[in-house]
């Protein structure tokens, strides 16, 4: 949609707006009042809580909403909006997060996920003051699908009044992506003095070192009419490296599962891919190893066939010794540094009719840098080297099979994000009308820039005929198999230098957004009270583009100069990336009831209170379909003391616009099975010695299309929760909401491995899955399926895997809530408040091709082993704990003060491993071996601060506070997670944390 569209869309819009607009107001006109009140005189009520769209209505307390204040969210400790939201039991893991080690395919830097519910990320809409943020440009992989999120670590943790959580889907009031809920940030937007305050904290153990500071300033003006309210907080950080946490040093974990089920290779993270390099002969046999293949190792080690300079030998048993595997750990950083910067200014002028005009500018901006080993070879871009090389010991053209250029250095990553929104709006009454409108433009950009080396170049290097060349035979360092080559040493630098080169990735994300809504909290009186009534218009267009470098999109291709085979990218351990850019127009329209069916005062048994919601939305969008989404809530009180609520909804989530226009995106997947070669190998084996277990991985390039014919995402939500409030304990609050959330059409793919796993079936059978493309079988594979009565099939070289709608999926849960304060006149004021979130549910339904797999492990047609991935139940596997929690007490009196917080996050399943253990026979003979789940561990960790407050010390309020954060030093448990050996996803490194803030208030 060009900007001119946008524009016609938005006048038609307005004209529709206005024309509704003066048809209400010759109705209003027609109809007698019985007062004749005064717009100009009239105060203007703009309380709103997310939930409802009808200014000063009540019935947002039929729904389950969350509200932390500021002492709520000072409590926590955290420093930033993504530490903040991961304190909150109802959202699940983030899979955006600056601790994950994603390349440059995926979004890295100053970044968080926000995902309530864990029902996935993008299903949660994140709104400031009531109205979009715009989403990160980066995109990342869950369940092998790029999708987005709005960055949490760009939202104000500064000038914040309240965060509103709605734990309800919400579609039929806000739109699309409010699947799972609405979070909803409140900023103080007529604030007048002067609030500054610096904090400096540490992780305990490691290097990691923030510096912070904060600035709130508010004038007021023009007879106290105007309002100008500026609020900035500032970030540095220094990071640490993965050697300082013992569960992130090493690789190889299985020194922490001695003697136990799990003391197996799967926790063996170490690489393959080292220095010491791995080859193969394009012309034939090599005399001197009597092989076609050989790899290069230490001297000293058994098997040498050919010594060569430096104490390095070529051997041609298979891959290199387990012993001289890379540990990745030392080369990584666990967390980096950044540098963050976020800014706030709100400009407010009431106008002499009522009239308030309202504007927001909001900037944030970070530098991060972080570094991580160098890349390997992918299988996908492997290169030969020609016979004459100067350091080619054959004299025979070879392919590159595995190798990792250590002596390079490690890829030093900056990540620089910049977002920035502009906002404009009115708010006015008109007759009982409250009137609001406003215009919004945000745009946010990332660059992400990496040193990586060239294939291309690479391959020059290497090819070189004197002694300038790059020697990829030299193998690693001979006593520190973990350390750069030490024989590399009288290696050129310069020659180095000429194959590095910086590769970046950038992208730039922008919504535009005009509104208009009315409503009237008293639009009817009906006999148990006012109806409330709000509708509205919203245009918006959203842009995308993901900008890829030259040497990954295509435009530099890498031209393999001995064998005059093409590579779609030059980036050596990159797969390729097309650039990828979209837009859309959305168009939408809502209205919404609030409707008090009866009150107290009609005297009707056990129906103290009887109040609904209705409210429904229509979006079209210019690249999909129109959706209508309806809502409906009910709010009823038995008793004064006791409230039962309850909600209906449908909702909808569009395909982002990756998902929508991604072509041809291609990624490399190691350590999938083709399993039936595993069926070949052992229908062959006459001895009956075949081992499963043996059946090595392979690497899999994975191609993923989206296009116009994907469907908006559909969900239907249902909530039902009660709340206690007894009038005798008026400040005890208890609430219990049970939710279900089921989702249909979601975009995934089946997943390649899933897609093999078919072929596998297939082929059984005597077909074979078009997916999967093969190359034609050597006459080693034609000889061996023909052994086992099978059609001969090749080595896999991709396979198709294209988004499409999956089929439904469910979520099911309960939250439970206390909040109790109490005052007393002795030991001041207490605040506690409890929040638990159970996941009960989280169910993917098996499509027909999954469905004919699992089938016919039942029937023994094929292995067992060829499972089906990412369908079934899916509670408490990996991001998803069963339980989820939080308490805080909050205790203040007179000058003093104190905070607790208590945070868990419940035990979950890490499928990646299984461990095995004997148990007894069924059939009562012997013992047999039977799976073991790996089970992660709960994290629960303490945090706690106090404060002293000075009056009116050098003209104003000083707070001093000392806190600290997992104040047991809790490290997170042990996961297999090859480059942080726990779930950053769920669980924090920071170990024990310490800070100390001042706070200085005029």
């Amino acid at each position: 949609m060009t900007h001119r569209d946008f524009l016609k869309s938005t006048v038609f819009s307005l004209s529709c707006a206005l024309l509704l607009q003066s048809a209400v107001y010759a109705q209003e006109a027609e109809m007698e009042s019985e007062s004749d009140t005064d717009t100009n005189s009239r105060e203007l009520e703009t309380i709103l809580v997310v939930g409802s769209q009808i200014v000063g209505s009540d019935i947002a307390g039929a729904l389950p909403v969350t509200v932390l204040t500021s002492d709520d969210i000072e409590v926590t400790g955290a420093g930033s909006g993504g530490e903040l939201l991961r304190s909150i039991p109802q959202a699940g893991d983030v899979i955006f997060g600056e601790s994950e080690f994603s390349g440059i395919n995926g979004a890295r830097g100053d970044i968080g996920s926000i995902n309530l519910r864990a029902i996935g990320t993008g299903n949660t809409l994140v709104l400031l003051n009531g109205r979009r943020l715009v989403l990160h440009p980066g995109t990342q992989v869950e369940d092998f699908v790029p999708v987005n999120t709005v960055n949490s670590q760009s939202l104000p943790v500064t000038g914040i009044e309240r965060l509103e959580i709605l734990r309800d889907g919400a579609s039929a009031i806000y739109g699309t992506d409010a699947v799972a809920g609405v979070i909803n940030t409140i900023t103080q937007d007529d604030y007048e003095g002067y609030d500054v305050s610096l904090r400096y904290g540490s992780s305990e153990g490691t290097d990691l070192a923030e510096l912070s500071g904060t600035l709130k300033y508010g004038v007021n003006f023009n007879d106290d009419r105007s309002n100008l309210s500026i609020f900035a907080n500032f970030l540095s950080r220094d990071g640490f490296s993965a050697l300082q946490r013992p569960y992130s040093a090493v690789e190889d974990l299985r020194v922490y599962f001695k003697d136990t089920p799990f003391d197996q290779t799967a926790f063996r993270n170490l690489s393959s891919n080292t220095q010491w390099g791995e080859f193969t002969s394009l012309d034939g046999t090599i005399p001197e190893v009597n092989n076609t293949s050989f790899h290069i190792q230490p001297q000293s080690y058994q098997g040498c066939l050919h010594n060569l300079p430096n104490n390095v030998c070529a051997d041609d048993r298979g891959s290199i010794d387990l012993s001289l595997r890379l540990d990745r750990a030392r080369y990584r950083d666990l967390v980096g540094d950044v540098e963050r910067q976020n800014l706030m200014m709100f400009f407010n002028h009431d106008f002499e009719n009522g009239t308030r005009f309202y504007s927001e500018f909001v900037y944030y901006a970070s530098d991060y840098n972080r570094q991580r080993e160098t890349a390997q070879i992918l299988s996908s871009g492997r290169f030969a080297i020609p016979a004459n090389a100067h350091y080619n010991p054959f004299n025979k053209r070879l392919r590159v099979n595995d190798y990792r250029a250590i002596d390079t250095g490690p890829r030093m990553i900056n990540v620089k994000n910049n977002t920035y929104r502009l906002l404009g709006g009115a708010r006015f009454k008109w007759d009982n009308w409250d009137v609001d409108s406003a215009f919004l433009h945000s745009k946010a950009k990332t660059e992400d820039t990496t040193n990586r080396m060239s294939t291309t170049l690479f391959q020059r290097a290497i090819s070189r005929t004197d002694s300038t060349a790059y020697n990829i035979f030299a193998g690693g360092n001979t006593t520190d198999i973990h350390a750069p080559s030490t024989v590399n040493t009288a290696q050129n630098q310069a020659t180095i230098n000429s194959f590095i080169v910086p590769v970046y990735r950038n992208g730039e994300t922008s919504i535009t957004l005009i509104d208009f809504k009315l409503s009237d909290g008293a639009f009817r009186e009906l006999p148990a009270g006012n109806m409330g009534l709000a509708f509205g218009f919203e245009i918006r267009q959203e842009e995308f583009e993901d900008d890829r470098d030259p040497r990954l999109d295509g435009t530099i291709k890498f031209t393999d100069a001995v064998t005059d085979n093409v590579i779609m990218s030059d980036v050596v351990g990159s797969s390729p990336s097309p650039d990828t850019s979209g837009d859309r127009t959305v168009t939408s329209a809502f209205a919404e009831l609030a409707i008090p069916l009866v009150n107290s005062d009609m005297s009707i048994d056990l129906v103290h209170r009887l109040d609904a919601q209705v409210a429904i939305r229509a979006e079209n969008f210019s690249d999909l379909e129109t959706v209508i989404k309806p809502k409906l809530a009910l709010s009823y009180y038995p008793h004064p003391d006791f409230q039962i609520r309850t909600a209906f909804s449908q909702g909808f989530r569009a395909p982002n616009l990756e998902q929508i226009n991604a072509d041809g995106i291609r990624r490399v997947n190691t350590g999938r099975e083709d399993w039936i070669l595993c069926e070949a190998e052992k229908r062959a084996v006459t001895n009956g010695t075949f081992d499963e277990d043996n059946c090595d991985g392979v690497s899999v390039e994975s191609v993923r299309s989206g296009g116009p014919d994907l469907k908006p995402e559909e969900n239907t939500n249902l909530t039902f929760g009660m709340v206690f409030q007894p009038k005798s304990l008026e400040n005890l609050i208890l609430t219990l909401d049970w939710w279900r959330v089921e989702q249909e059409d979601v975009v995934g793919l089946f997943s390649d491995q899933n897609q093999i796993n078919l072929d596998y079936l297939l082929r059984v059978k005597g077909m074979s899955n078009p997916n999967v493309v093969r190359a034609d079988p050597t006459a080693a594979q034609t000889a061996l399926y023909n052994r086992a009565s099978l059609t001969p099939a090749g080595d896999i070289t991709e396979v198709r895997d294209p988004y499409v709608n999956l089929t439904p999926r469910q979520f099911e849960g309960m939250d439970f809530g206390v909040v109790w304060s109490q005052e007393t006149d002795n030991y001041g004021r207490f605040d506690v408040k409890f929040n638990a979130a159970y996941l009960s549910k989280a169910n993917q339904d098996h499509s027909d091709a999954a469905t004919s797999i699992i089938d016919a492990i039942a029937k023994n047609e094929i292995d067992a082993k060829a499972i089906v991935g990412g369908s079934g139940d899916r509670v408490k596997q990996n991001g998803r704990p069963e339980w989820r929690s939080n308490a805080s007490l909050v205790w203040r009196m007179d000058a003093w003060g104190a905070g607790l917080f208590y945070n868990n996050v419940g035990e979950v399943i890490d499928t990646s491993i299984v461990g095995k253990r004997s148990a007894p026979n069924p059939s009562g003979s012997g013992t047999i071996m039977v799976d073991v789940p790996y089970v992660v561990d709960s994290f629960q960790t303490i945090s706690i601060y106090g404060q002293y407050t000075i009056e009116g010390w050098m003209g104003g309020e000083t707070r001093l506070r000392l806190g600290i954060r997992n104040l047991a030093d809790q490290d997170p448990p042990i996961a297999d997670e090859f480059a942080s050996g726990y779930f950053p996803s769920l669980h924090s490194n920071r170990g024990r944390y310490i800070y100390f803030d001042a706070r200085k208030k005029f």
